[in-house]
Parts: C-alpha cells; sequence; structure tokens
C-alpha cells in the first residue's frame, strides 16, 4: 500500500459487523492506527484522546447521523479531514456531503482489501495541489 500521510483513523458505524471489519481491514490490512466508536455521542468523546488524522463517519446512524457529528465534531474544535461512509452515492447525495464538510464518500457495500487504498486516495485527491488555469 502507498505511503499514508496520516496514521490515525476515527471509525464511527452503529453496526458491529462493519466495525469489526473496517477495523480489521484499516488496523491489520492497512497499518492505521484505528478507533472505532458505535455512535456519535462515543465519537465526541473519544476524538480528543485519540487525536484523529482523518475521520470515516456512517452516514445513517441512529440518533446523530453522520452530518450531525461532522457538524459537532466542528464545534468541539476538532477539525480533521472526514470521508463519509454510506450506500448513497448518487450526486445530489455527495454535494450534500461535500458542503456539509467531507472530503470525499465510501460506499458501501465496501472490499475492506481496498479500503485503506481508498481512503488514502480520497485524501490524496483533495490535497493534491491544483492545476492553475492559464
Amino acid at each position: 500500500m502507498a505511503t499514508a500521510p496520516f496514521q490515525r483513523i476515527l471509525h464511527v458505524d452503529d453496526q458491529p459487523d462493519i466495525r469489526g471489519i473496517v477495523k480489521l481491514a484499516l488496523g491489520k490490512i492497512g497499518g492505521f492506527t484505528v478507533c472505532s466508536c458505535s455512535s456519535g455521542e462515543e465519537a465526541l468523546a473519544a476524538a480528543p484522546g485519540f487525536d484523529p488524522e482523518i475521520l470515516l463517519i456512517d452516514m445513517s446512524m441512529p440518533g446523530m447521523d453522520g452530518m450531525a457529528l461532522l457538524a459537532r465534531m466542528r464545534e468541539a474544535g476538532i477539525v480533521v479531514p472526514a470521508v463519509f461512509f454510506t450506500a448513497r452515492i448518487n450526486p445530489s447525495d455527495i454535494d450534500r456531503y461535500r458542503a456539509a464538510g467531507a472530503i470525499g464518500t465510501v460506499s458501501k457495500p465496501f472490499d475492506p482489501l481496498k479500503l485503506g487504498r481508498q481512503i488514502i486516495q480520497i485524501w490524496t485527491d483533495h490535497f493534491a495541489p491544483k492545476e492553475s488555469s492559464r
């Protein structure tokens, strides 16, 4: 896998099986340090001590959905790149996610063997120098 410009990923998903697969895919396979949380409230409590470099947030969670969680993270001073994890990836949804502050999306279902590379690619695409138009 390409060298990642980040190491610590805070992953939030209400489904235990998805959390387990993501932790395996990103931790064991990808070599990242992963903090898995089951709810927005748990993520808000864990984030300051974990000091994430990127957020991977499920969009559809009971109580606090992904966009609400990202807004609360920003209010709490946690201003790191966020990627939404969702089955809803039509263009209007992706526009809403970007407007909310996400740098990209990973669609569900996902390939655990490719997940780390996908997140690195989203980061790279977002932070790569933009070509100036002449």
